[in-house]
């Protein structure tokens, strides 16, 4: 057995506050942020959750399960592997102990796929959390909100912190930088279309598993009421010393709140309000919670 089997898993739309309640988490006594902060190879496509759910889709789409794994295995060796300033999982595993575990997951996924996969990442994070000491390990890949659903055989037991924000905050944060998408139009449909598939991934799970969190209220309307939520939802007291480190850090100018108001001209600020509202509309429709304005 892992050493700790009920982690939390921080995610979102990507730019909407994963890092910063992560980083909060990371002040709390019963809590251990891993580092990296995203090990990213449990949720990120391809990663571990979205092969063990192709595994377990009907046929025909099952078929590509195999391919997924070895994509899945393929990135735990290369870009999750080593990263800039060896904050990658080099910090804590060898590339042969990364093999050894990919082969024998590889040889194992087809007949056995859920204990493959368990075997795989209980092995690689009880070396990434060993700092932890048996605390309960927090990680902030934004995905994890994503694929839940595609998560919850791996972690039965681990709870989900999904938090939610303005999309064109969103969207204006990607357009800066050097992932995801670049035009602010696209990266408006592709906060739409992430925010639909958390909504479809919470739905798929458990209930009481997952925690939804507006950060509009964590960096402003309802700071200590949200901490008070996440602190209730985990089952851990509310840490003084959290809360301190919590005020002196995070603020609303930090979270560049309604950065999406002073950072176009104006005929575009227009055109991002406008196409906005039609991805909300379409997305209430579908029962999906809309975030807080900013």
């Amino acid at each position: 057995m892992p050493a700790v089997t009920n982690p939390v898993l921080i995610g979102g739309t990507g730019r909407s506050g994963s890092t910063i309640l992560g980083r909060i988490l990371a002040r709390h006594p019963d809590l251990y942020l891993t580092d990296p902060e995203e090990v990213r190879f449990i949720a990120n496509n391809p990663g571990m959750a979205t092969a063990l759910g192709m595994r377990r889709a009907r046929w025909p789409r099952s078929m590509r399960a195999k391919s997924l794994a070895e994509k899945a295995i393929k990135r735990s060796q290369g870009a999750y592997f080593k990263r800039p300033n060896n904050s990658g999982l080099q910090k804590w595993l060898t590339m042969d102990e990364m093999v050894a575990l990919g082969d024998r997951y590889l040889a194992r996924f087809g007949a056995e796929p859920v204990e493959a996969t368990r075997e795989f990442t209980y092995a690689v994070m009880d070396k990434v959390a060993a700092p932890a000491e048996g605390r309960r390990w927090v990680d902030g890949t934004p995905a994890n909100a994503r694929v839940t659903d595609l998560i919850e055989p791996i972690y039965p037991d681990c709870q989900v912190i999904a938090i939610i924000r303005d999309g064109r905050d969103v969207a204006a944060s990607f357009v800066e930088q050097t992932f995801g998408p670049s035009e602010i139009m696209q990266s408006l449909r592709e906060w739409a279309r992430r925010s639909l598939r958390m909504h479809q991934a919470v739905q798929r799970c458990r209930p009481g598993r997952i925690l939804t969190i507006d950060m509009l209220d964590l960096v402003h309307n309802a700071r200590e009421q949200s901490m008070e939520q996440v602190c209730t939802f985990l089952d851990i007291p509310l840490d003084a010393g959290m809360m301190q480190w919590f005020a002196d850090n995070v603020s609303v100018e930090r979270a560049h709140v309604g950065r999406w108001r002073s950072q176009f001209d104006e005929q575009t600020t227009s055109e991002i309000d406008a196409l906005y509202r039609r991805l909300v509309a379409d997305l209430r429709s579908k029962g999906v919670q809309i975030p807080l304005e900013t």
